[in-house]
């Protein structure tokens, strides 16, 4: 597991707290769905529905930003933090690469939201927080 320096830490919640949550994790989700389609195999109560305003992304998103907002607040214990959520993932069936995949939606979400402001520091750092954030969803896999 990486530990990130202080520095790092504070600049991926500088990150984090300059976007709506929920908004740029319905985004992702939806550009997840649409790129990758068979991540849907496990909404099926969704209807087919998978734009980023439609009620059960929206519903999702809240999960899932609810989540990164704990991680960001304990970064260097996402693993700890991610136990039983990890747990929850394998036993639904969860592909663990669905989680790399979802990392990388984010990258393009921020880099829309940030446009230039997204620098090339900054998506450096963000990677690595969504790769921490994806081996955390996955450590309890079997």
């Amino acid at each position: 597991m990486v530990h990130l320096t202080k520095e790092a830490i504070e600049q991926i919640e500088g990150i984090w707290k300059g976007v709506p949550h929920v908004d740029i994790t319905a985004h992702a989700l939806e550009r997840v769905f649409e790129v990758f389609p068979w991540t849907t195999r496990l909404f099926k109560s969704f209807h087919g529905h998978f734009k980023a305003n439609d009620n059960g992304v929206q519903e999702h998103a809240k999960k899932v930003a609810h989540a990164l907002d704990l991680a960001v607040k304990d970064i260097n214990g996402i693993n700890h933090n991610f136990e039983k959520l990890s747990i929850k993932h394998q036993q639904l069936g969860v592909d663990t690469h669905n989680f790399k995949l979802l990392g990388q939606a984010f990258l393009v979400q921020l880099a829309i939201a940030y446009k230039t402001e997204f620098t090339p520091q900054k998506h450096k750092l963000a990677l690595e927080f969504f790769k921490m954030v994806a081996a955390g969803l996955s450590n309890e896999y079997h």
